[in-house]
């Protein structure tokens, strides 16, 4: 039945936590570098007016809308990839605005929204190395029917922890 966490999606995994937190700066540090402090408010004027009507039900939605199509191997990272870079541009304004730079920002929010950072880099993961057995011909399907299913239970129970946890910060 082979394992769930073998050596090629562990280190899949970890290369995606890092390389999604490094997208995150370099999107954000992007955007804090090229931004006008007037557009900086903008974002920062919105995100809190949006701040003070969200629900847990529609941070969870909105997140699983955003990442779902990652469950489609190799095609689907590219929408999740554009709503990330995009998170990042929006990281950046908000450093802008608040006079932080982007990489305390960052530091922050890693861990503040580890649950939700480790969910899109299992739904990741899983999908890069599902693509990787696929291409190479070495167990792709296998590893659908007997293992990918774990990464999505993960990935939904860290995602629901998340958004708790953010809708509790922001409320």
């Amino acid at each position: 039945m082979g394992e769930y966490l073998t050596r090629g999606f562990t280190f899949t995994l970890i290369i995606m936590f890092f390389y999604l937190v490094g997208f995150l700066f370099v999107s954000a540090n992007q955007s804090y570098l090229s931004a006008s402090p007037e557009v900086a408010n903008q974002t920062r004027q919105q995100i809190e007016q949006e701040r003070q009507t969200i629900t847990f039900q529609a941070i969870l939605l909105n997140n699983l809308l955003v990442t779902i199509s990652l469950l489609i191997p190799a095609i689907g990272l590219l929408p999740f990839l554009i709503v990330w870079y995009n998170t990042g541009q929006v990281i950046g304004l908000l450093s802008l605005a608040y006079s932080t730079p982007p990489s305390s920002y960052i530091l922050n929010l890693t861990i503040l929204a580890f649950p939700e950072i480790a969910a899109y880099s299992i739904l990741s993961a899983e999908n890069i190395y599902v693509t990787f057995l696929a291409l190479t011909r070495t167990g792709a399907k296998q590893r659908i029917t007997q293992h990918s299913w774990k990464s999505f239970i993960i990935y939904l129970v860290l995602l629901f922890i998340g958004a708790i946890s953010e809708a509790v910060m922001l409320g």
